[in-house]
């Protein structure tokens, strides 16, 4: 047991949850705000996404490097790898920031991937279209076996889901939970960011 009041972890917890609702909030509102006209039909990260990286992958580079310059007893390899660890979880970020851009039209979907790059994908060839929950994200495959999968994080998601709903033919799988969700989507409701 340590020596601190029960207050004092109620708050720092507390502090922490605050943080985070706080955080998660500002990511969702990034991804609604108005776009400019010539933006129609387009696809991306909100400037929060490439925050949060360069913040995530800043914070923990420098502790690395800072428990190295200033080892004390407690410090192992296993700090710095742990900390090398974190930073770069804010890689990926930054990486979809940068270049995950897609474009939804009347003929289909153009998307990137991280080891395909740019790829399309015609709306006829759609063979199924499904919501995941746990990854925030809709996995839109077509007859070839594509996948394309679209992070609720996007703004422009109703372009996407509208188009969806559009022109998809009738033969593409959507199970109705997802179909609500389209339609939410395309109405200008997402899903949560969390």
């Amino acid at each position: 047991m340590t020596d601190r009041p029960w207050w004092a972890t109620a708050l720092q917890w507390s502090l922490w949850w605050i943080a985070m609702i706080a955080v998660m909030g500002w990511l969702g509102r990034a991804r609604l705000k108005p776009r400019p006209v010539h933006e129609a039909g387009s696809l991306r990260h909100p400037r929060a996404t490439l925050i949060i990286g360069l913040v995530t992958f800043g914070f923990f580079a420098a502790l690395t490097v800072l428990s190295n310059l200033f080892p004390n007893d407690t410090a192992t390899w296993w700090t710095t790898a742990i900390f090398v660890g974190f930073a770069l979880m804010g890689v990926p970020l930054i990486i979809e920031y940068v270049y995950a851009r897609h474009a939804v039209s009347a003929a289909g979907l153009s998307y990137w991937t991280y080891f395909g790059g740019a790829k399309f994908m015609a709306w006829d060839t759609l063979r199924e279209v499904r919501f995941t929950h746990a990854m925030r994200w809709f996995r839109v495959e077509n007859s070839s076996g594509d996948v394309a999968r679209l992070s609720v994080m996007l703004i422009g998601l109703p372009d996407f889901a509208a188009a969806l709903l559009e022109y998809a033919p009738d033969t593409t799988v959507i199970d109705d939970e997802t179909l609500a969700i389209l339609q939410a989507t395309a109405a200008g409701h997402p899903p949560p960011a969390w």
